[in-house]
């Protein structure tokens, strides 16, 4: 059977198609060359024509991750405008899609760090960087329309919001996906909102303490 002859970015588009499914139905680490090779239909030869290693075909992920995470965040603003509300539809987008793909990203993030590969490591360093930043920068066309606190640090509630999502989708996986994706995060969403617009809860007295009566004349 002859095999049909497809182009150098054709044959690479397929191979990290491939990779991508296997990483959702086996998780990152089971990930093969032979695997992908089964996947696609070609050999485990014509797999490395395309890519040096394992690492090199991780390394075209990381670009998906930076087109799904921060492309997603400048497709949804073109014109520049943003505020809480828009900022909650896109982290419910980027949640739904983690959820229909096995969070697929943060397990290539996983894998990285495992691998211990200093550039793999820098690149994807580079992309969370730009995420967060994106994050920041909505916050604060949110906080300069009057939504949020003029007091809250857009770094750190930027920073935050990163770090909700994955600890979210790091538990999601851990518990073989067993409970809502989406309705874990409305609820974590809405905690973070009220810390950002809200004033702060005055801290009450401990039960033993009660305020002296006024009234009262030693």
């Amino acid at each position: 059977m002859t095999r049909k002859y497809q182009t150098t970015d054709k044959r690479k588009d397929q191979i990290i198609e491939a990779a991508k499914r296997l990483i959702i139905k086996y998780g990152s680490e089971h990930v093969t060359v032979r695997r992908m090779a089964k996947q696609v239909g070609i050999s485990e030869a014509a797999i490395y024509r395309h890519f040096k290693s394992k690492a090199d075909i991780l390394s075209f992920l990381v670009d998906h991750i930076e087109d799904t995470l921060v492309g997603g965040i400048t497709k949804a603003t073109p014109d520049g405008h943003a505020s809480l509300e828009l900022l909650d539809k896109i982290l419910r987008s980027h949640i739904s899609t983690i959820e229909q793909r096995g969070g697929i990203s943060f397990q290539i993030i996983a894998e990285i760090i495992s691998l211990g590969n200093k550039k793999l490591n820098q690149k994807i360093t580079e992309v969370i960087n730009k995420y967060i930043n994106s994050l920041r920068d909505l916050l604060a066309k949110s906080a300069s329309t009057g939504e949020m606190r003029e007091n809250v640090d857009l770094e750190t509630a930027s920073t935050l919001l990163f770090t909700m999502i994955q600890g979210l989708v790091n538990l999601w996986a851990l518990s073989n996906y067993s409970f809502d994706l989406e309705e874990r995060y409305a609820s974590l969403w809405n905690f973070f909102r009220q810390m950002v617009t809200e004033c702060g809860i005055q801290p009450s007295l401990p039960p033993e303490v009660t305020k002296p009566d006024p009234t009262f004349n030693a």
